[in-house]
């Protein structure tokens, strides 16, 4: 009986370790897409302005550094980086 019950903790223990790394897995990847998201809106952005003003490359440059700039700052911030910032992870669910 003990080693069945030393079998099921063991492999709830198990479940839980895999669902905690899919966990952290999801939020740096959803850090990645959310960078890359940013520097590719605030480019198309520049594309788009430039092509109705007529200052091409202009903005497009201006839209790709700042959105390098902000997606950046956005992954340090998100993932602590920044001095005496917390980290805007969401809350691991209840057990």
């Amino acid at each position: 009986m003990q080693d069945r019950d030393a079998n099921e903790h063991s492999a709830s223990a198990k479940a839980r370790a895999r669902a905690d790394g899919q966990a952290a897995y999801m939020r740096h990847a959803g850090a990645g897409l959310q960078f890359a998201l940013t520097f590719l809106g605030l480019g198309l952005v520049g594309w788009w302005l430039d092509g109705r003003l007529g200052s091409a490359p202009w903005l497009l440059i201006c839209g790709i550094v700042v959105g390098a700039a902000g997606g950046m700052y956005s992954l340090a911030a998100r993932l602590g980086a920044l001095p005496g910032s917390k980290r805007r992870d969401p809350p691991d669910p209840p057990r």
